[in-house]
């Protein structure tokens, strides 16, 4: 009897709780730093600073502008113009209730947009676990646009969401375990857990916490769940058709995505680097920001 009674408050709770969790806008959490461009009527998150040949910066599944927070200025101080993305559905982008929003293809084509917006022809892309799927999907569909693609362990050979992403669709049920499991409080140990060099989570995981507090996203991230994982050019079937150099770096001890992604990648494409950092998991330019920034600025001059 009690154990339908937590289950039931369990499964409720998060239909009231949600208004206290998500207290902030998109609007308040771009703050002063960046500014919205219009795209088939999402408002994208676009942080432009410095000047030089353009990097556009995209950030992984469950991240958004913070987890440039080091990377940033230091290529602006190399002498670089960086172009952070935010995601629909994450940072201070919109949490769009429509599907089609959240393929690969979707977030690929709203990057190529902010580049016509800012009247750029192309760019190097540097993109994160699923920000790197982004920037591999961007040079699937418009390849004169990109230069170079730096990639820190990239989603790319996954033909379809993961399965939780199913259960996370069950009506009541699912709503509940989306709500539970992202919570603000648990972001440190989720960020821990992808870790294997785990002192910079202390600094910085109220800062990655942030975006779960925007206005909608938890509806977003449903959303997502139930969304196709591509569009008409899928990343695990186009990826070899890459032309532009693509620099890949990868933690040895990734617990994400295996480091045996990145051989395979390097195997198939016509012109991939991979560069592996010793003792480092999934988030590489945090737990080894040195090393990282090396490679970086090695696959830069290339």
């Amino acid at each position: 009897m009690w154990g339908i009674i937590i289950l039931i408050l369990l499964c409720g709770a998060p239909f009231v709780l949600i208004r206290w969790r998500e207290t902030s806008t998109i609007q308040q959490l771009l703050g002063t730093q960046g500014r919205h461009i219009i795209i088939n009527g999402n408002h994208v998150a676009v942080y432009d600073q410095g000047s030089g040949p353009a990097i556009v910066m995209l950030h992984g599944f469950g991240g958004w502008q913070a987890t440039w927070g080091r990377v940033q200025p230091a290529l602006q101080a190399t002498g670089y113009r960086t172009i952070g993305i935010d995601a629909i559905g994450a940072g201070a982008s919109s949490r769009s209730p429509h599907k089609h929003d959240y393929t690969t293809e979707a977030q690929a084509r709203n990057v190529i947009a902010v580049l016509d917006a800012l009247g750029i022809d192309n760019a190097t892309i540097l993109g994160h676990s699923y920000g790197g799927r982004i920037a591999l999907q961007t040079a699937i569909l418009a390849p004169e646009r990109v230069n170079r693609i730096i990639a820190l362990a990239p989603e790319s050979l996954a033909k379809a969401r993961p399965p939780i992403a199913k259960i996370v669709t069950i009506p009541v049920f699912g709503y509940a375990l989306a709500f539970w499991s992202t919570a603000p409080s648990l972001t440190g140990a989720g960020l821990k857990a992808v870790s294997k060099r785990p002192d910079w989570v202390v600094t910085q995981q109220h800062e990655y916490a942030r975006s779960v507090r925007v206005q909608g996203h938890l509806a977003g991230q449903i959303c997502q769940s139930s969304a196709p994982k591509d569009g008409i050019k899928p990343v695990p079937e186009f990826y070899k058709t890459i032309t532009c150099p693509v620099f890949l770096i990868w933690g040895d001890r990734d617990p994400v995505f295996a480091i045996s992604t990145g051989t395979t990648l390097v195997q198939n494409m016509p012109d991939a680097h991979l560069a592996v950092i010793p003792n480092t998991g999934h988030v590489p330019h945090e737990e080894s920001f040195a090393e990282t920034m090396a490679f970086i600025n090695q696959a830069l001059t290339q």
